[in-house]
């Protein structure tokens, strides 16, 4: 039992929605051995009844020390914490905590786990269990109230936490970190959901979290704290209406709010889809690019590298993380800078709420050279390994860092401004172009499967994708295959684990088998006339639910790199039977899932779209083109499949894609930004 009852709520019986007393919280001066809290501008940390205030800081600076001081499992120090005047001794039913894991209790189903909150409560078991089914079905699990965890999906357990929490109706919710184990789709319905849930049924929450993003969409004011030794640094009011709604991540007061927070975590001051038309605006400039037609050198004529400089910088501010998949803002920032240079612009939407960006400029003769980029970003990830703002687009020593400057918002901005250089030039084009920037390339690729079955494409006779190459010319390019792996046992207790079957155990027969391939890959590359050897990687090993049971399932998820030369069915097949013949071998019960797979891709031998490039880049840059294998995916493969051939080339350096303090070389933008206009101009104004 709790040592402080203080503003412990009244439980009610099923039907009796009670409502949590208010609650105040005043955190003062705290101090805990290997991390310390202080005060703010000499003022504590206080949450007003009602509050939703986020404590945001890197790992190891003391947030989850300080929230489990709050919850009363942890003993300060120094200092105490008072909820509405009175100290906090122990743990208590007036604060409800939700933990990163679910801390489910696994032999109970989820209303039995609800339930279990529910004991120290002076209800009948009648009541205990209509209120456990009520909590389940207010966080969206009605229909799953008798399965067990092992029975449910990671975000469906965190659901079945804070029903528990709920439960027992606390003035205060303490929440650390609750969403971090998730998945990013899963992650953003659980926000939605709370937020739902707070805004109805209010009470004082102190949330834990390293999203910045997170925290501005959930809070009424965020709180950042230092690294170790974790010192209050500063906090934020959040001005956004009420109720949050998930466009309201797109809206420019939402970025302004992220990005004041960013420089202040680093100590600096402070349906049916839908198309729209945008307006074509005024043409500029009317630049002569007649020079450029045989290639002459003069294939920097219509690139101002100032206005360059600025559209990549716009791009990169413009946060167009997938998931969630919100590149709706910058597809219209896209749209509108390609409209005012003078092309016919629309956004047609892949899906719902995502809009691809068509562009055109419409020749005498229907064949069309294709310029393709891709809109979304990976995610930021932890904010703690950055040293710069990931969207800030700072420029040090010629090059502008961010989430997406390498992948590939460089690529984008040249392309977008060799596609304006062109419509400024005023002269009417004997072949077309079509510009597309799409959506989703970093998760599904719906972008550019969208253009493809809709006939869109059906007269471009070339494509350039704008991935990093370094501004080498990618002609060939890695295909993959990715795979989950599934072992079932059989749980136990751990004091009768013979009576188990242990899936770990069990994956290790074929984690074991899956290094052997690997090693085996070995001067795979070299014969086929490549420098580097195909790969298997092993991303994500889940398994168990505690250690004192034996646990009943594992799974793993691992990809396999595929070189042009090689048979991808051949490939998945030969780890198939490799599978299979684990499993046979040792026992085991499971199965093996190829989830999707990319196809390698090489250019025709002598190809007339490489040999425009080299020509191009030789006009543009003065140098010879480096030829490279392209060791990533994109959707040049999906292009070639279509009928199209096409060739990779961008600014940047892959190895810089999808890292902290990502960037790209300002020169190579600029650079590409002549080789791409170029191309088009050669293209377009030159009689096929």
């Amino acid at each position: 039992m709790s040592q402080d009852q203080t503003n412990r709520p009244a439980a009610t019986g099923a039907g009796g929605a009670a409502s949590a007393t208010e609650a105040k919280v005043e955190v003062r001066g705290l101090t805990k051995r290997f991390g310390e809290v202080v005060a703010l501008d000499g003022v504590d940390l206080t949450l007003a009844p009602d509050e939703f205030v986020s404590l945001v800081g890197v790992s190891g600076c003391g947030k989850s020390t300080m929230l489990s001081i709050v919850a009363g499992l942890t003993e300060p120090t120094e200092g105490s914490v008072l909820v509405d005047g009175s100290p906090i001794l122990g743990p208590g039913r007036d604060r409800g905590v939700v933990f990163q894991q679910a801390t489910l209790l696994p032999w109970l189903t989820a209303r039995k786990n609800v339930e279990f909150a529910l004991r120290a409560e002076p209800l009948n078991h009648s009541e205990r269990a209509d209120l456990a089914r009520e909590h389940l079905d207010l966080v969206g699990l009605t229909g799953f109230e008798d399965s067990y965890p092992a029975q449910l999906s990671g975000g469906m357990r965190q659901r079945v936490a804070l029903a528990r929490s709920l439960s027992y109706r606390p003035s205060i919710l303490l929440m650390d970190e609750p969403f971090g184990a998730l998945d990013a789709l899963t992650r953003r319905e659980m926000q939605e959901l709370l937020i739902g849930i707070w805004e109805s049924h209010r009470m004082t929450l102190l949330f834990v979290t390293h999203d910045i993003e997170e925290a501005v969409f959930l809070s009424d004011r965020v709180v950042t704290m230092t690294p170790r030794p974790g010192r209050l640094r500063a906090q934020l009011e959040v001005d956004l209406p009420r109720p949050r709604l998930p466009d309201l991540v797109a809206e420019p007061h939402f970025m302004e709010l992220t990005r004041h927070l960013m420089k202040s975590f680093r100590g600096a001051p402070a349906g049916g889809a839908k198309t729209t038309a945008l307006t074509t605006g005024a043409r500029r400039g009317g630049t002569d690019l007649s020079g450029m037609v045989g290639l002459t050198g003069a294939a920097d004529a219509g690139v101002d590298g100032a206005e360059l400089r600025q559209l990549l910088a716009d791009l990169v501010r413009t946060d167009s993380q997938n998931p969630p998949g919100n590149e709706g803002k910058l597809a219209r920032l896209v749209g509108e800078y390609l409209a005012a240079a003078g092309l016919e612009v629309e956004l047609r939407e892949a899906e719902p709420g995502r809009p691809n960006v068509i562009a055109r400029l419409t020749g005498t003769n229907p064949e069309a050279l294709l310029f393709n980029a891709h809109l979304d970003t990976v995610g930021i990830g932890d904010l703690g390994l950055w040293s710069t703002e990931p969207l800030g687009a700072e420029v040090v020593d010629g090059n502008l860092y961010g989430r997406g400057a390498c992948d590939m918002k460089g690529g984008l901005a040249a392309m977008m401004a060799a596609a304006a250089a062109v419509a400024r030039s005023g002269r009417k084009p004997e072949r077309s172009l079509l510009f597309t920037a799409v959506i989703d390339e970093e998760v599904w690729f719906k972008g550019t499967k969208s253009l493809i079955a809709s006939g869109l494409l059906a007269n471009c006779v070339r494509a350039y994708v704008g991935e990093p190459t370094s501004l080498g010319i990618a002609s060939a390019l890695q295909g993959a295959a990715e795979f989950t792996a599934r072992v079932r046992g059989r749980s136990s207790h751990t004091g009768m684990a013979e009576l188990g079957v242990n899936a770990i155990w069990a994956m290790t027969h074929v984690l074991e088998a899956l290094r052997g391939y690997a090693d085996g890959l070995a001067g795979r590359g070299a014969a086929l006339g490549f420098g580097a050897d195909p790969s298997l990687n092993l991303g994500t090993i889940k398994g168990g639910t505690g250690v004192t049971l034996v646990p009943d399932s594992c799974q793993i998820a691992f990809d396999r790199q595929v070189l042009p030369g090689e048979d991808i069915e051949a490939v998945i097949s030969e780890l198939r039977q490799l599978f299979a013949q684990t499993c046979q071998t040792h026992s085991i019960d499971g199965d093996l899932v190829c989830e999707q797979f990319f196809r390698p891709w090489q250019a025709e031998p002598d190809s007339p779209t490489i040999q425009a490039l080299e020509q191009a880049h030789r006009s543009a840059v003065g140098t010879d083109p480096q030829p490279t294998l392209f060791r990533g995916y994109c959707e040049v493969e999906l292009l070639a499949a279509a009928g199209i051939p096409g060739a990779v080339y961008g600014p940047g350096d892959l190895l810089q894609a999808h890292r902290p303090d990502e960037f790209v070389p300002l020169a190579e933008v600029e650079a590409a930004a002549r080789t791409y206009t170029a191309l088009a101009t050669n293209f377009l104004f030159k009689t096929p």
